[in-house]
């Protein structure tokens, strides 16, 4: 076990304690702001993930040059750019429809939050559930954490990093999606070396999903407010999911060709420039078990069963 992947999970084990007791602390830190909800979920935010960088910056002794190393501060090219957008859009049928089927088993903790902000302006709405998400989440475990896991091979770090990212939500419905994006989200960074391209499909992502869900509250209410309050309480089927397979599958080909064009594209890169010599060879007996990772699994699992 090497002290790197320890410290990426000591990270997320921060983090993940921060947020099981932020409602002790951060409430009365909230009242005294104006209550408006953009400044509230900037505060929210910013209480959520600060207190734990500053702590694991404070405890992992980085040294000089730590802040572009960990959080992979570089530019990309417009072809990166235009590729990830591409991938970020017929990526969305397939998240959509791994939501829907856990949704069968569990409540939809993310279609429940976008429904309580329907009546907030449309770019407050979109800065609270894409922009705020996309810097602080993607600076956190695609910075912090996932820096840490450059001793790993790539799989390795991409699926730890997204099984921690997916464990963050605290509950088994966004667990499944987030995990697969959160892999995604690595794999970006990964080969292009830049934190701007998860954030940039972070947002993509989270963005078309809250414009989507928009307007599909408002056209059906605005047709029938008795089917929009049945559809709110009526659980889906399996026959009510048809629709998102079939988008799926059809979006599977030129997500295919997209993928295929971005590894070409980054063929020659590792994304980890700066320790390119250590990643050149991954030992197979790479340990990423730890006492902090099995932690945050018994702290996920009691939150998602007892929720």
């Amino acid at each position: 076990m090497t002290k790197s992947v320890f410290r990426g999970n000591i990270a997320a084990l921060i983090l993940l304690l921060n947020m099981v007791f932020y409602d002790l602390y951060a409430g009365p830190i909230l009242a005294l702001l104006p209550k408006i909800p953009l400044v509230l979920s900037i505060a929210s935010d910013f209480l959520v993930f600060i207190p734990p960088a500053v702590v694991y910056f404070l405890i992992s002794n980085k040294g000089k040059g730590f802040l572009c190393d960990t959080f992979n501060i570089k530019e990309m090219d417009v072809i990166n750019i235009l590729l990830i957008v591409v991938i970020s859009i017929f990526i969305q049928p397939f998240l959509m429809s791994v939501s829907a089927v856990t949704s069968l088993f569990f409540p939809n903790a993310a279609s429940e939050y976008l429904e309580s902000m329907a009546d907030l302006p449309a770019f407050s709405t979109l800065i609270i559930t894409s922009l705020l998400p996309a810097f602080f989440e993607e600076l956190f475990f695609r910075g912090i954490v996932f820096s840490n896991f450059r001793k790993l091979s790539p799989v390795k770090a991409c699926v730890l990093c997204g099984l921690l990212f997916g464990m963050a939500h605290l509950n088994f419905q966004q667990f499944s999606y987030a995990f697969l994006m959160g892999c995604v989200f690595c794999y970006f960074v990964y080969k292009t070396g830049s934190i701007f391209s998860s954030i940039l499909s972070h947002f993509l992502i989270n963005g078309s999903q809250t414009i989507l869900s928009a307007l599909s509250i408002k056209m059906t209410a605005a047709a029938n407010p008795q089917a929009l309050e049945a559809a709110q309480s009526t659980q889906a089927t399996i026959h009510d999911l048809i629709p998102f397979f079939y988008l799926t599958l059809l979006s599977l080909i030129p997500l295919a060709f997209a993928f295929y064009f971005f590894n070409l594209h980054n063929s020659k890169n590792n994304g980890f420039e700066s320790e390119s010599n250590e990643n050149a060879v991954y030992s197979l007996k790479q340990n990423i078990i730890n006492w902090p990772l099995v932690l945050i699994i018994i702290i996920f699992l009691y939150y998602s069963f007892s929720a």
